[in-house]
This record gives structure tokens, sequence and C-alpha cells, in this order.
């Protein structure tokens, strides 16, 4: 069974989502949507470098090691699909910008 959508622009990042605590737990980033749904991405850090490990999902839990990173203080842009394929789900990310740790709201201008 397939289920296409897309992320809504109207979705929202949701407390769950953490940039870490020290020793006890990895950043992470939950983005919700639609009537209870959501993407998260769980990332390791390594000095300015962040890299994004897991893809989980709620009614199917899914995991995949990716090779997505961003170094602090740039903004990376997906304009083009880049598809993440996994045994139960597929992820393509388009039009999509990431930063790690947006500061003030505010994407940087590199």
């Amino acid at each position: 069974q397939f289920a296409h959508f897309f992320l809504p622009q109207n979705a929202t990042v949701e407390p769950q989502s953490s940039c870490g605590k020290s020793n006890t737990s990895h950043p992470i980033l939950v983005l919700g949507f639609g009537a209870g749904h959501s993407l998260s991405l769980n990332f390791s850090e390594r000095a300015d470098k962040y890299q994004c490990n897991l893809f989980t999902g709620e009614e199917k839990t899914v995991s995949h090691k990716t090779t997505i990173q961003a170094y602090m203080g740039t903004k990376y842009r997906c304009i083009s699909p880049n598809r993440v394929n996994m045994k139960n789900v597929n992820i393509t990310f388009s039009n999509v910008t990431l930063e790690a740790y947006v500061i003030n709201g505010t994407l940087s201008t590199n």
C-alpha cells in the first residue's frame, strides 16, 4: 500500500524537537502535519557538522542511515528530487532548505 503526499507549507516544528542535551539525547527535528502525522529526523554531530542519521515514522516505524549532512552556519537547498529508499517507506526531498541550528529564526546567507 502506497501513500504519496507533499509536506504542507503549514507543517510545524513539534515540541519533541531538541538540539540535544549533552550525552543524554541527540538532536532531533520533528515536523507535524495533517491530523496527527509527523516526520522525525534524528541527527548526530561532529565538531561543526550535523548529519541526519535516521528517519522515523509514527504508523510504520522505519530507519535508514543517510549521508545528509550540514555544516553550522551554512544553509543547503535541495531543488532536484533526492530520494531515500527504505524497506516500507520512501522519502523524496525536493524544494527543501536545511540548516543546522537556525539562529533567531533566520537562515544563514551562506
